[in-house]
């Protein structure tokens, strides 16, 4: 197996980072700052998120996801276009909006076929349920992951255990929100994430910075320079840049 080479940032220049890429690739500002706030939870604790956000912004980037469409606004239903990947980004930030409206309430879980990179929404949903203070279950299952988690106001509960993917399209996978009165939030299943974990890792993360797979960063980067543009001898008479002298 190769190695994976990895790189340490303070927590604001990677969410800096990330913001950047986000709008590089066309994510609306409001949006790519949402997204921050969940890629910047879950990297704290130790989740790859640096991974999941590449993924996210390439797929939006290539055309193989997009926003979806809305089926049914009293469930809060969201859906990829035909033969699409729904886009993590985008759902992100819908859910996030939903959990301030009561969502989910009691009854039929909520299920999201085809998501590209599941672990971004479970960062969105336990950032802003912060603020919602709502008690919930999800669960997600792709190719490679398999999370149960219970949200509660203020932190989460994550176990992982073993599940096939049932996706139809390669690399994405299912994501399901339901009201924690409906059924346990978990199998028995490794934990790996409780309340105290996360406050160490917060802590942690936010003194020494966050460590990223150096591939993922070079993701970001190359995402985040579409927003440059080419300097000129006028851009630099008028401040852009370094000036046109050392003295500047």
């Amino acid at each position: 197996m190769a190695r994976r080479y990895r790189v340490r940032q303070s927590v604001s220049e990677f969410g800096q980072l990330v913001l950047k890429a986000s709008v590089g690739v066309g994510v609306p500002l409001g949006i790519a700052e949402d997204i921050v706030q969940s890629v910047l939870w879950l990297q704290i604790r130790g989740l790859p998120a640096d991974r999941s956000i590449c993924q996210a912004l390439t797929n939006l980037d290539r055309g193989d996801a997009n926003p979806g469409t809305v089926t049914d606004w009293s469930r809060h239903q969201l859906e990829a276009l035909p033969g699409k990947k729904l886009s993590s980004v985008y759902l992100s930030v819908f859910l996030m909006d939903a959990l301030q409206t009561g969502w989910p309430a009691i009854g039929k879980p909520f299920i999201y076929a085809g998501v590209d990179s599941p672990l971004l929404v479970l960062g969105a949903l336990a950032w802003a349920n912060n603020e919602a203070k709502r008690s919930f279950c999800l669960q997600f299952v792709t190719d490679e992951q398999a999370f149960s988690v219970k949200l509660v106001a203020g932190s989460a509960t994550v176990h992982k255990f073993q599940e096939q993917s049932t996706s139809a399209l390669s690399g994405a996978g299912r994501f399901i929100v339901q009201n924690a009165d409906t059924q346990p939030c978990h199998d028995e299943a490794e934990l790996i994430l409780d309340e105290r974990l996360a406050e160490d890792l917060a802590r942690t993360g936010c003194r020494v910075g966050l460590t990223a797979d150096a591939t993922s960063v070079a993701c970001l980067k190359a995402f985040a320079d579409r927003m440059l543009v080419l300097e000129s001898d006028r851009s630099l008479r008028q401040g852009a840049g370094a000036g046109v002298i050392d003295s500047d």
